[in-house]
């Protein structure tokens, strides 16, 4: 009987100590690392690629209805809304337009230096005198200029002289400088010839826009119809001045021809024109023709602007 509880009372002890031993409180660890770099908590800054435009990219894409939709390589005027580019609603800024105001610029000093070839100043230039004439096409002065000393750098001149007349389109008109040094010695200069197609000035409520005959209706300034070339180029130029600055105005066209049958008829002709470039009717462009001579018959356009 006692062989037979030893064992019992000796696994009872066993299990009595290894009970005991893993109820035990284990003492603090400490674990290090054989590396000295610290640990770091700070977290890397994000790196998030964005596009500033992603919301409004749809908006930034070309209307496809529109004339410069496609690219330029493949764009020709054929195929690609002709009748927009070429319509007669739009300003044409391509076209070999003019100003509302003629400004005629002189440079004096400039050939004064040339005809003595030596940079003169006030005092050294003092007792020198000097003159600057236009001359027309029969060699007549038509407007002058003069002073003593060094000439002014520029003159700016509107086209208009002392008797309240301008010059015409399609003339020609040649400034001519004389300088005369302290010695009294005169010296004269050919300046470039001046010459314009179309002169635009005011007079009194109207501005006046003056077209050469010869460049809308030929050389002898006789044709029935506008010259496809120049004459409706300078028509469409003068449409997109009165596009531009004058649109709704009352229009007036007089057409100063060899006869007055001639002339009314070039007159209907420009009216015709202009109405259909400013698209403009019967009741706004009025037109005249007068009998003239042939060096006087021009073309005028008037605008009662005032």
């Amino acid at each position: 009987m006692a062989c037979g509880l030893w064992p019992a009372a000796l696994r009872a002890q066993v299990l009595t100590e290894g009970a005991t031993s893993y109820n035990e409180v284990p003492e603090e660890v400490v674990i290090k690392s054989e590396s000295e770099e610290k640990l770091r908590t700070a977290r890397p800054p994000l790196k998030i690629k964005t596009e500033e435009f992603e919301t409004i990219r749809k908006s930034l894409a070309p209307d496809r209805d529109l004339f410069l939709s496609e690219s330029g390589d493949f764009m020709s005027l054929s195929r690609n809304y002709p009748e927009r580019l070429f319509s007669g609603r739009m300003i044409q800024p391509w076209r070999a337009g003019f100003s509302d105001k003629t400004v005629i610029a002189f440079y004096p000093r400039r050939k004064f230096e040339e005809v003595f070839n030596k940079n003169y100043t006030e005092k050294t230039a003092k007792g020198m005198d000097w003159t600057l004439s236009v001359t027309d096409e029969e060699g007549k002065i038509f407007h002058k200029y003069s002073g003593s000393g060094l000439p002014p750098e520029f003159i700016d001149w509107t086209g208009e002289n002392d008797q309240r007349e301008w010059i015409k389109a399609g003339h020609n008109y040649a400034p001519i400088y004389v300088f005369v040094d302290n010695a009294g010695t005169p010296r004269t200069v050919v300046g470039d010839v001046i010459k314009f197609t179309a002169i635009v000035f005011q007079k009194g409520a109207s501005l006046t826009v003056s077209l050469d005959s010869v460049s809308v209706f030929g050389p002898t300034k006789s044709m029935k119809t506008v010259d496809k070339v120049q004459g409706e180029a300078l028509l469409s130029a003068t449409a997109d001045l009165i596009k531009r600055r004058y649109y709704n105005l009352p229009v007036k066209v007089n057409v100063y021809a060899q006869t007055k049958e001639l002339a009314e008829s070039q007159a209907g002709q420009i009216r015709d024109f202009l109405g259909k470039e400013l698209m403009a009717g019967e009741s706004v462009i009025a037109s005249e023709g007068f009998e003239e001579s042939y060096a006087r018959q021009r073309i005028d356009i008037v605008l009662l602007n005032k």
